[in-house]
């Protein structure tokens, strides 16, 4: 039998008030009102004061629009039509047609968000057997009853996972060390799996789970398992394979022969070969010093955006310690914390390539020919990866 924990938009459509009342609706407003202006308050004064930094201006920008709650309120339709979804909803659970209800459960929700209407969503996905969707569910309605203040909806959504508990299904994915290569990228069932989590017996619904592996030159390497209920399974990720290697041409100027040998990049890099003095038409290595430029300006906007999506891994690793308690995290903050490990890998890739490609632009400019009579016209090749460079040639 479900039990129905009403939300307020379903408590306002009885006539009842929610706990508080409206007194206790507009103190949090003016609350979130108040910390918004504070927020704004201190995005304001770094901006003026690194106003001289583009990059430090950037992101202060990031930060405000982070900082600042976003999001419409429902409009009258959708409330009415998410109180019709959840009425069918309810009709349906009562019948015990649990796979037909949970979907206009999860529309209602959608469409006018309340507490009352996650938690006989959550009731749902117990019936159907997604038992670690109904646990995080549970104890994210739990995290809201909490803030608000309701203390016995919140003992009774926490009693409801607490018994889900035992019978979750655990699914751990093993990574040894030999298989720990620069670059590695685990998912399950698409969804990345971080370093951290890797060796834990994380919480997963009953059913089929794909283990997918990939690396940067190597072969993707994927497998899938059946997890049963109550079930506690283990897959280990191989060593993945190299991929073959990739012939690489001479550069050929036109109407020339080809100028020195094949640029070679480290495995996943960008090679960059330079014309020779001979093929800048000017003889005086301005076509040289254009792309040193060109390669290092583009370095100085790859430091940049390395640095803006490090502060996004900071942000949702902030987020999810809402979801856990020490290293013990609910689905929901395992998602967050991997997701915050993979961006902030991302973030560490594109600030070394962007550093890696003003190294080389500057190579690039400064080996330029002078254009002076007599000077030696020398081949540079510079090869461009994940946090190296390679240079090679004549000086």
């Amino acid at each position: 039998m479900p039990i129905e924990v009403m939300s307020t938009r379903e408590k306002a459509s009885s006539g009842g008030v929610p706990p508080g009342g409206r007194g206790a609706v507009r103190c949090g407003v003016r609350a979130v009102d108040r910390a918004s202006d504070q927020q704004l308050g201190r995005t304001r004064a770094i901006m003026r004061q690194r106003a001289k930094w583009p990059w430090a201006w950037m992101v202060a920008v990031a930060m405000a629009t982070v900082a600042v709650p976003a999001g419409a309120e429902p409009t009258a339709a959708d409330r009415a039509t998410a109180r019709a979804l959840f009425d069918e909803a309810r009709a349906l659970v009562t019948q015990s047609k649990h796979a037909e209800a949970c979907p206009k459960f999860e529309e209602s929700q959608r469409l006018d968000p309340g507490v009352g209407t996650m938690f006989n969503l959550a009731d749902c996905y117990e019936g159907v057997g997604r038992t670690a969707t109904a646990w995080t569910t549970f104890l994210e309605v739990a995290s809201k009853l909490r803030a608000e203040g309701q203390a016995e909806r919140e003992k009774a959504a926490r009693e409801r996972a607490a018994a889900l508990e035992p019978k979750l299904a655990r699914l751990s994915v093993m990574v040894p060390e030999a298989a720990r290569i620069p670059g590695l990228v685990v998912r399950r069932d698409g969804g990345e799996v971080g370093a951290p989590v890797w060796g834990s017996a994380v919480p997963v619904d009953p059913g089929k789970h794909t283990i997918e592996a990939s690396a940067p030159g190597k072969k993707k390497w994927a497998e899938s398992v059946e997890v049963g209920a109550s079930a506690r399974i283990s897959v280990t990720v191989p060593a993945l394979q190299d991929e073959p290697a990739a012939a690489t041409a001479p550069v050929v100027p036109s109407g020339g022969a080809a100028v020195g040998p094949a640029a070679t990049a480290p495995a996943g890099g960008l090679a960059v070969t330079p014309p020779s003095a001979d093929a800048d038409k000017a003889g005086d290595g301005s076509t040289q010093r254009l792309v040193g430029l060109i390669v290092g300006g583009a370095g100085v906007i790859g430091l940049g955006v390395g640095g803006l999506v490090g502060l996004g891994a900071k942000s949702k690793f902030d987020d999810s310690g809402d979801y856990c308690i020490g290293n013990r995290c609910s689905q929901q903050g395992v998602d967050l914390r991997s997701d915050a490990v993979s961006q902030g890998n991302t973030a560490t890739i594109i600030s070394g390539l962007g550093l890696a490609a003003m190294v080389g632009g500057a190579v690039l400019y400064f080996t330029a020919p002078s254009g002076k009579k007599g000077a030696s016209s020398g081949a540079t090749t510079v090869g461009l990866g994940p946090g190296s460079i390679v240079v090679g040639g004549k000086f």
